[in-house]
């Protein structure tokens, strides 16, 4: 029996759904006469009890094949869905949820009706009504109960930087707790594009800088992105102008050794006079074991080979800072000849301001810091730097000229074979 939309009364709510057929050759005809857009042969045709609705196929070709429910809604023919969904059509029993084209259309009339009629509002993805600017439409899915944090909704349309949707997360944060995470996640993913302007959008928003998330919002990417924070992934990026706009954020204490222990690879004077100041220990160690100091002093002489002098004066201002705040060292006899080796790939005033500091804030002791000079080789690299720096290591370093002739290092296998020449 035939049903019009215009019969029915609120105590015909909910519509009983009908019994769908499982042979889709069955609704053929009916999907022929929607596409032509012959209304009243479909209602012809529900009226002599033909099928309506198919099972979800499990062939996969019939399954990218188009419903009667999803041709009208993609054709905005409203009295067509109205028709179809008032004789028992089942929104939700479609392969392919049926909202979304409504949603990209902005539809709102067709959206209303779906819902109406027992849609599931969360069966397609939210960042679609987002992406949409239409904050009426994005309201009206919240209402109807969609959860905007699912499946990191807000976070991918956050990357489009609209600003109805600025205002959307504004007025929905507190509803939603979970909004700060999309929030924190879109910043990260505007610090590794880098993008400044969307660094500064999210601040705005309130995002954290220092909230470990994922570089990306798409779970497909999930296994291949690394999960730390913003500040850390600007350092990483080497961007120092979003590292300045994160840093405009306070420091959580409960993040500050962590911190720490990052920042330590990282050659950054203004997020290390912070740490500090909130009250990182100089003296931390790593979680292998050993004192964050070698890692500061490794990060300096890590980059010896790039000839990079902004990363030298940033890297000896950063280790300034934590000598001064009292670190101390008592590095191996092997530790001092690995470093000794890496220091030779230094330029000499760099690598003689390095030695001056050990020396300055006692670091290490007088047999450690003599046993770090005691070779040719670092002699020979610190005297090409001897007038200005006359006096400046006392009697570990003596500021004479040495001849390279007479202290050349003499061939030897191994490592020495291959780069004797080189020092």
């Amino acid at each position: 029996m035939l049903c019009r939309p215009a019969d029915l009364t609120p105590s015909d709510f909910p519509v009983p759904h009908c019994t769908p057929v499982s042979d889709f050759s069955a609704i053929e005809p009916l999907i022929a006469l929607c596409a032509g857009g012959r209304l009243y042969e479909v209602e012809t045709s529900i009226a002599e009890g033909r099928p309506i609705q198919c099972i979800p196929p499990t062939d996969r070709k019939l399954q990218r094949r188009q419903t009667p429910l999803q041709i009208a809604v993609s054709k905005g023919f409203h009295s067509l869905a109205a028709l179809l969904l008032a004789n028992g059509y089942n929104p939700n029993g479609d392969y392919y949820e049926c909202l979304s084209s409504a949603v990209r259309a902005r539809d709102h009339g067709m959206i209303d009706l779906l819902l109406r009629f027992g849609a599931d509002p969360s069966s397609f993805d939210f960042a679609d009504a987002l992406e949409t600017y239409d904050r009426p439409l994005m309201d009206r899915f919240v209402e109807a109960g969609v959860d905007p944090c699912a499946d990191d909704a807000v976070a991918r349309a956050l990357r489009h930087k609209g600003r109805p949707l600025l205002g959307f997360v504004k007025t929905y944060r507190d509803r939603f707790p979970g909004l700060q995470r999309q929030i924190d996640i879109a910043l990260h993913v505007f610090v590794r594009e880098p993008d400044e302007k969307g660094v500064a959008l999210m601040l705005w928003l309130g995002a954290d800088p220092y909230a470990i998330t994922p570089e990306s919002p798409y779970t497909c990417d999930e296994p291949n992105v690394s999960h730390e924070c913003a500040l850390i992934a600007a350092l990483w990026s080497n961007k120092p102008a979003i590292v300045d706009q994160l840093l405009r954020k306070p420091i959580p204490p409960d993040r500050v050794e962590d911190l720490f222990r990052s920042a330590s690879y990282h050659c950054c004077p203004k997020l290390i006079k912070q740490l500090l100041a909130a009250g990182a220990d100089p003296n931390l160690t790593e979680e292998e074991g050993g004192p964050v100091l070698e890692s500061f002093i490794t990060t300096l002489t890590w980059r010896f080979y790039s000839n990079d002098a902004d990363h030298d004066q940033r890297g000896l201002e950063a280790l300034e800072l934590v000598l001064a705040a009292g670190a101390k060292w008592d590095p191996s006899t092997s530790q001092l000849r690995s470093l000794r080796r890496r220091l030779l790939d230094g330029q000499p005033a760099t690598v003689s301001k390095l030695i001056g500091l050990l020396e300055k804030y006692g670091t290490v002791s007088a047999d450690q810091l003599h046993e770090l000079t005691r070779t040719p080789a670092i002699k020979r690299l610190l005297n090409g730097y001897a007038k200005p720096v006359r006096n400046y290591f006392g009697s570990y370093v003596a500021p004479v000229q040495v001849d390279p002739v007479s202290v050349a290092p003499t061939p030897r296998g191994g490592y020495w074979k291959r780069h004797w020449s080189q020092r």
